[in-house]
């Protein structure tokens, strides 16, 4: 698969909270065929990756490569305690201090920081449109502007698990959570960037729960099958891709198998792409 003169290149990463390294893995794939991202579109982890891929502009591929190798450094980095931080007790005096949710969201808010690069979402050097959802309405918003870091931690705020996000609407303050409650795969937001291809990095996976062993456990399926709604998108005339990896059964906070999840995304995309310099089109 080869790079068209003139194609515009648009990827959607998706939802899936600790499967979204396999999205490393499936980029890997994507720069080693020349493909150059013309625009993001980022739903929940799948936001945090789009937003830290775009901080490479549109300059050479190797900047584009170093960036993808970055960011599977920082997946290497997280473990699962940084994201859900706490003891038991300590979880319970933050649901007395914040009733609306069960863990602080200091510990998403530091891997926030640590991968925007930028300020502002409009100040990014590819654009990104990041998704939440609007709890007032229930829709799926995509930001094109606004403060990054607000953006972000809106965009994976978890219901029950993470607090709300407010943020500044037409009509006044409004209160949005993760972006795949209502947009889980967010192609939705892809035909404003006028791509002539989609690729979708999907590392959702169906709603499963084999073992209850705490309410969470409870919780993330139940957010997992309300996650299976998906706004209707026609695209005539655009190629696209869709990118999945095979299911390892891991829970969607433990992040102990994230080497693995990069290896899977990466070989599952070389398989669906095929051969480095076969030139042919990508079934969708």
């Amino acid at each position: 698969m080869h790079q068209l003169p003139h194609t515009r290149d648009v990827l959607v990463l998706s939802g899936g909270a600790s499967r979204g390294a396999v999205q490393v893995g499936m980029m890997r794939a994507l720069v080693e065929r020349g493909v150059r991202p013309a625009a993001y579109v980022g739903t929940s982890v799948g936001a945090l990756n789009s937003v830290f891929l775009a901080g490479a502009g549109a300059g050479s591929p190797g900047d584009l490569a170093e960036r993808v190798q970055q960011l599977g450094r920082h997946w290497s980095g997280i473990q699962s305690r940084d994201v859900f931080p706490g003891s038991h007790w300590t979880r319970i005096g933050h649901v007395v201090r914040h009733p609306a949710s069960l863990y602080s969201s200091d510990g998403l808010l530091r891997l926030v920081r640590t991968w925007a690069p930028a300020h502002r979402l409009e100040d990014l050097p590819v654009p990104v449109r990041v998704v939440t959802t609007r709890l007032e309405s229930s829709d799926a918003v995509y930001h094109d502007r606004g403060d990054l870091q607000t953006l972000l931690l809106a965009s994976t705020a978890l219901p029950s698990i993470f607090d709300p996000v407010r943020l500044l609407g037409e009509d006044g303050p409004e209160t949005h959570v993760d972006g795949g409650i209502a947009d889980l795969v967010p192609v939705a937001g892809a035909p404003s960037l006028t791509p002539s291809r989609v690729f979708v990095l999907d590392a959702s996976v169906p709603a499963r729960l084999r073992r209850v062993r705490t309410p969470i456990d409870v919780l993330l399926a139940s957010l997992a099958v309300s996650m299976r709604v998906r706004p209707t998108v026609a695209m005539p005339g655009v190629e696209v891709v869709h990118l999945t990896a095979p299911d390892l059964g891991v829970r969607m906070h433990d992040f102990s198998r994230t080497a693995e999840h990069i290896a899977l995304g990466y070989r599952a995309a070389c398989e669906a792409l095929g051969p480095l310099g076969q030139d042919h089109t990508v079934a969708a």
